[in-house]
């Protein structure tokens, strides 16, 4: 009898588990886009509020390709949402010149 029972907790406790797996979770990604201000900066601080305050959201800092042209990493849900994310910094002639997404090839070492 307590075989039986065991047997039917694990049973119940396997059906939990696969039912919490199985609710949907929200889906938050982000891309990195390679941007060049209007105003050329060195200072990775004034870039990120620059950037991101022409998106509407916070920014991270990623990399200096030139004082115009900065890589940096914008969080956004889904491709509708990352689409506007990048017609919002187009749209912000005053700080940003040119975006494009970050597409470049990444090499790794084994």
């Amino acid at each position: 009898m307590l075989a039986l029972a065991r047997s039917a907790s694990l049973g119940l406790a396997a059906i939990a588990l696969v039912a919490c797996a199985a609710e949907p979770v929200p889906s938050v990604s982000g891309m990195s886009v390679l941007v060049k201000l209007v105003e050329p900066s060195a200072d990775p601080a004034k870039v990120a509020a620059q950037v991101g305050a022409a998106a509407g959201r916070p920014v991270r800092y990623l990399a200096a390709m030139s004082e115009a042209w900065h890589s940096v990493y914008l969080r956004c849900e889904g491709a509708a949402d990352c689409d506007a994310l990048l017609q919002r910094l187009r749209a912000d002639s005053a700080r940003i010149a040119a975006v494009q997404r970050d597409e470049r090839k990444r090499i790794v070492s084994p």
